[in-house]
């Protein structure tokens, strides 16, 4: 490849890189902008005199709506990972009749679209007197979550080393040592991956949310935005601040596992 074709792809990938990064421009260039300065000056003005009062506004309205997300992930993501990894491990390494009928049972997990269980849901939530409560969807977002990270952990659980099992097993470690002290371990990357993954599901959960849950003080911060649109139909400023609040947690999340991230993808992409 040419300098010069080397320098054309660059200047490519700078401009697509540019559109990609222009709405996430004007969203916070409109939320840091003060309400007058919005209507006189319009959308795609960069301010000058940029404020955090409508963050304080925001944050005000959808505080509680946040901190119901929160208990949601914190909840709901660390249980259905760690139902999965026992799932994925006893499926990938042990002996177990059945396992490709259970394979099935739980890829038909994945694939049914989340709106042919609504009613069902509803049915057994109303029967179980779980509706509308924390605890109810709290055990649909853990469910839900564990056929996904089930195919993810299997996967990798399936590519691990026999002969440090067989090691293992030689010092008197049985299946569940095994699965603890070395599995585990090991499966680190692909375990942050799938509890990213799962956690911005829930995070970004709009549907179960409308669905199951009608108290205003038990909503997620997907269904408290959108009654907060509704609040503030014409203040687009303090919505655009929500919105960037709401995406917050999961911008700190990718910084802070970046590396693991990277080194599961790697790894995945070298078992695949």
């Amino acid at each position: 490849m040419t300098k010069w074709k080397k320098a054309a792809w660059c200047l490519l990938f700078v401009v697509i890189g540019l559109i990609w990064l222009m709405p996430v421009f004007y969203l916070i260039n409109v939320s840091v902008k003060p309400a007058a300065e919005f209507y006189t000056e319009g959308v795609f003005s960069v301010t000058l005199h940029p404020t955090l009062t409508n963050f304080a506004e925001a944050w005000r309205k959808i505080g509680t709506f946040f901190f119901n997300s929160v208990i949601n992930v914190v909840v709901s993501v660390p249980l259905g990972i760690l139902i999965a990894s026992l799932g994925a491990y006893a499926l990938a390494r042990l002996e177990v009749r059945g396992k490709g009928f259970f394979r099935v049972l739980f890829m038909m997990g994945m694939l049914l679209p989340v709106h042919v269980t609504l009613l069902p849901n509803y049915i057994t939530l109303q029967k179980l007197n779980l509706l509308n409560s924390r605890a109810g969807i709290l055990l649909l977002y853990t469910v839900f979550n564990i056929p996904f990270a089930m195919y993810m952990l299997q996967g990798f659980f399936m590519g691990l080393s026999r002969e440090i099992e067989e090691s293992a097993i030689i010092d008197g470690a049985g299946s569940f040592q095994i699965y603890l002290h070395i599995a585990l371990p090991m499966a680190r990357p692909a375990i942050i991956i799938s509890g990213l993954l799962c956690f911005i599901a829930v995070w970004n959960d709009l549907v179960f949310a409308m669905t199951f849950v009608q108290n205003n003080k038990k909503m997620p911060i997907t269904a408290g935005l959108l009654q907060f649109v509704g609040e503030f139909t014409s203040h687009y400023e303090k919505i655009t601040a929500g919105i960037l609040l709401s995406a917050l947690p999961v911008f700190i999340l990718y910084l802070f596992f970046q590396k693991q991230i990277m080194e599961g993808m790697a790894e995945g992409a070298v078992k695949g």
